[in-house]
């Protein structure tokens, strides 16, 4: 059987994409950490009811060297090929300098965002390419155009790698039957931003989107084979804005602005 494998799936973006997946008769594998383990069971158990599709669901922690190893042993010993493999697993570290992080949250949001979704994507690219059909969707962030981003230095950064490496393996990738779709939200409406720090979002407030929007617009665009895209008006212009920014220090300080905690 086929299915499609995806990565921080309790809640959020990967919920709702989790459910796309199932509402068009896919199989899939949801992952998340043991933290969210009881709303991972009830996720499986709905879509398993709602749409009639097997559904099997894994706790581990991402963030730990040598994970994506791990979860592709986990996922072999299930009996299952990933034909559709969902990077969508990522935390931030937000309204702080870099100076005053914690440099061991630095190292694992790195290794979660940058190490594991690198990992998981080489480990399966060989099979879906040998296999002659495949798609990969990456969730990076409108972050990833915004350079210097104020207070959120390695987040951004971040971000900017799965950007960057999204659009070269796309590149890399064409003619194979495989694609490579790397998704960009601007802010959404999930539990991202407290457990990033930040408590007050209101200065963000008007730039929110719901989860099941941005999930359809990178649901449809892989579905498509697209390199990018970045749903939502609020978002473009964010790209926009810091494309057009008279200085370097003007776009961080705004940037800052609105991940400052207050």
């Amino acid at each position: 059987m086929t299915a499609a494998l995806i990565t921080g799936a309790s809640t959020g973006i990967g919920r709702e994409l989790a459910s796309l997946f199932a509402a068009d008769g896919v199989d899939v594998i949801v992952v998340s950490s043991n933290r969210s383990a009881a709303q991972l069971t009830a996720l499986a158990e709905e879509l398993r009811s709602r749409h009639g599709v097997r559904v099997d669901a894994i706790t581990m922690d991402l963030s730990q060297p040598g994970a994506g190893t791990e979860l592709l042993t986990r996922v072999d010993e299930l009996g299952v090929d990933v034909e559709y493999l969902v990077n969508n697993a990522g935390v931030g570290i937000l309204g702080l300098k870099t100076q005053d992080c914690d440099p061991d949250a630095i190292s694992r949001m790195v290794q979660l965002n940058v190490v594991t979704l690198t990992d998981l994507t080489m480990l399966y690219i060989g099979r879906m390419v040998k296999a002659g059909h495949g798609a990969i969707l990456n969730v990076s962030s409108v972050a990833a155009y915004v350079v210097p981003h104020g207070l959120e230095a390695a987040y951004a950064a971040s971000k900017a790698f799965i950007r960057s490496f999204s659009e070269s393996v796309a590149h890399d990738l064409r003619g194979t039957g495989v694609t490579c779709t790397h998704l960009a939200p601007g802010p959404v409406r999930t539990e991202f931003a407290a457990t990033a720090g930040i408590t007050d979002t209101s200065r963000l407030d008007r730039a929110f989107m719901d989860a099941a929007p941005v999930a359809r617009a990178g649901y449809a665009a892989m579905r498509a084979g697209h390199v990018t895209v970045m749903p939502g008006l609020s978002t473009k212009l964010m790209r926009a804005a810091a494309t057009m920014s008279p200085s370097r220090r003007f776009t961080g300080l705004v940037s800052g602005y609105f991940v400052a905690r207050h």
